[in-house]
């Protein structure tokens, strides 16, 4: 079913008023074995943006992207899918200024670690780069270009000891799908590149704006460096994987977690999974020990609590993009659930990410 970009402007108003229309290059470094998902990820919620969102984004789309290898011409990654690329020298004379640029991960990552044509291009232009970023083992290229030193990373759970073994000199981080240090992205790879795009949308061009995208790829909305791995949505799921082998039950919380402003009583949740409510919300107690209406208000009180930590939204805007609805609401569970006001929690988390 298509989105129509009018709707979503007469929901969030302030996606038609968005002042900031200049064009930013991002360019995706990639190369022969390269993990496809690792490219595509990111660059299809960036190419997302004017068709989903429309307005002032179909006019003046935000982003320009480039895919590039360091020879340019036809790549061929790890699942046997070729893709046409430019040459570092073709994007030098194309794109003078580069907004952000991302590495991309897989086994040919080796290649680009051990080319001195690329660690050297990578730091002559990293100074003039706004930001600079990395999907999984794509981090070890930068680190091959001395770009890393003293910098908090993260990567592929599976390299994590390899990296830090490899380049003492920067500080990798065993938790968190994505990390920012500064102007420098990484995350863990694949899936949390995805976490990463948004990421930097939302830095860019605000929460609402990546959460319409979050749900639009039905993914939860994106996590912040300090933020534990598991979020209320994996957490569900993880109880209901561990007690019950219908798999129904841990797509469910996925796609409540990507519908939180949808109503969600537990009609319409017995609805998504085939049973009549009575039957369900039974079956949903057995199998996770809280019923769908206690289940529903954590995973709001979740993404509640990520925008009050990560943006400067009004308490009003973020009880209706949690789901919530009246912001009286929203108040009441934060004391149910946490024993503080939203408000003391947002300046709380705020105070602690300052001093850190």
């Amino acid at each position: 079913m298509s989105r129509q970009p009018v709707a979503l402007h007469a929901k969030h108003p302030s996606f038609a008023a968005i002042p900031d229309t200049r064009l930013r290059t991002v360019v995706v470094l990639a190369f022969d074995e390269l993990l496809l998902l690792n490219a595509a990820g990111p660059l299809e919620v960036f190419a997302a943006i004017p068709r989903l969102l429309g307005g002032n984004f179909a006019s003046h789309p935000p982003y320009r992207l480039v895919l590039v290898s360091p020879a340019g011409g036809q790549i061929t990654s790890v699942s046997g899918i070729s893709v046409n690329t430019l040459s570092l020298e073709q994007l030098d004379r194309q794109a003078p200024v580069i907004d952000t640029l991302i590495v991309a991960g897989g086994p040919g990552v080796s290649a680009l670690e051990a080319s001195a044509h690329v660690c050297g291009w990578l730091r002559s232009r990293a100074a003039s780069i706004r930001r600079l970023c990395s999907i999984g083992t794509g981090t070890f290229a930068l680190a091959a270009a001395g770009l890393l030193e003293g910098r908090k990373v993260v990567t592929h759970w599976k390299f994590a000891e390899q990296l830090q073994a490899r380049y003492p000199a920067l500080q990798c981080q065993t938790e968190g799908l994505y990390l920012h240090d500064g102007n420098l992205w990484t995350c863990a790879g694949a899936a949390a590149g995805i976490d990463l795009a948004l990421g930097l949308v939302e830095q860019d061009l605000g929460p609402h704006v990546a959460l319409e995208l979050a749900r639009y790829f039905t993914v939860f909305l994106w996590r912040s460096a300090r933020q534990p791995q598991l979020s209320a949505s994996l957490n569900a799921q993880s109880r209901a994987l561990g007690t019950d082998p219908d798999v129904r039950l841990v797509r469910l919380h996925g796609w409540i977690a990507a519908n939180l402003q949808s109503d969600l009583r537990v009609e319409k949740l017995a609805e998504q999974f085939g049973m009549s409510p009575r039957h369900f919300a039974r079956a949903y107690v057995a199998t996770t020990g809280q019923t769908p209406a206690q289940a529903v208000e954590l995973l709001r009180l979740d993404a509640a609590c990520q925008l009050l930590k990560t943006t400067c939204e009004p308490i009003k805007r973020i009880a209706e993009t949690a789901g919530f609805g009246r912001e009286e609401r929203m108040r009441r569970a934060f004391h149910k659930q946490l024993g503080i006001s939203p408000h003391d929690y947002r300046n709380q988390s705020t105070g602690a990410v300052r001093q850190g």
